[in-house]
């Protein structure tokens, strides 16, 4: 298999793919991808394209691209070099674009905690489970409905996260919770304690779904 092939035949076909899968092999995806944005060499990228070969090699039908690259065979005595930063460049682009585009300043303008207030209040700040919001000028901020009154992390929040995938898309998670719900009848954050626990999960459940 030729890992460069096979990522360029994603990003071509990024779109027939997307189409092809269902929600939880595509929302899978969408991870290993976000994963090989932030793989720290070489090796890492590599088995994470291997990642992403076995389950696009599970989901695509033969005559698929993306499968026929999968398929190619590679030399056993030249390992090819292969441009990762360019290929992850790629996949990048193809994910912006399909992806829903929150409104950033709306987000950022919400009322939030630094990384001194959420350790003040005995949570962790690398906590994958709660939605940190990456600026580009500036310190990460963590939107202020994660937390009780004494500022512990709220554990109806923290299993609503982990459908929404705040790790991979902080940005996509505070948008559920922070934007109108039309199964909710509200803004999700406004909701908390005014609606059963079960409700919100359900709704989050059922809306990573259709990611």
């Amino acid at each position: 298999m030729s890992q460069q092939r096979m990522l360029d035949a994603l990003a071509t076909e990024w779109d027939d793919v997307a189409d092809r899968l269902d929600p939880e092999t595509f929302t899978r995806l969408v991870a290993l991808v976000a994963e090989l944005q932030d793989a720290a060499d070489s090796e890492t990228s590599a088995l994470i394209a291997e990642d992403i070969a076995s389950l696009l090699g599970d989901a695509l039908p033969m005559t698929h691209p993306v499968r026929q690259a999968l398929a190619e065979p590679q030399s056993r005595f030249r390992r090819p070099t292969v441009d990762w930063q360019r290929l992850s460049a790629d996949l990048r682009v193809q994910l912006t674009s399909s992806a829903p585009h929150p409104d950033l300043d709306r987000l950022r303008a919400a009322d939030s905690l630094d990384e001194q207030q959420v350790e003040a209040a005995g949570a962790d700040p690398a906590d994958p489970d709660l939605i940190r919001l990456p600026s580009e000028d500036g310190p990460s901020r963590w939107p202020a409905f994660q937390f009780d009154a004494a500022g512990a992390p709220r554990e109806l929040v923290r299993t609503v996260n982990r459908y929404l995938h705040a790790a991979e898309d902080p940005w996509g998670a505070a948008d559920w919770w922070l934007g109108p719900n039309d199964w909710l009848g509200g803004v999700p954050a406004e909701l908390i304690g005014q609606v059963a626990d079960r409700a919100l999960i359900d709704a989050a459940r059922e809306d990573s779904a259709e990611v």
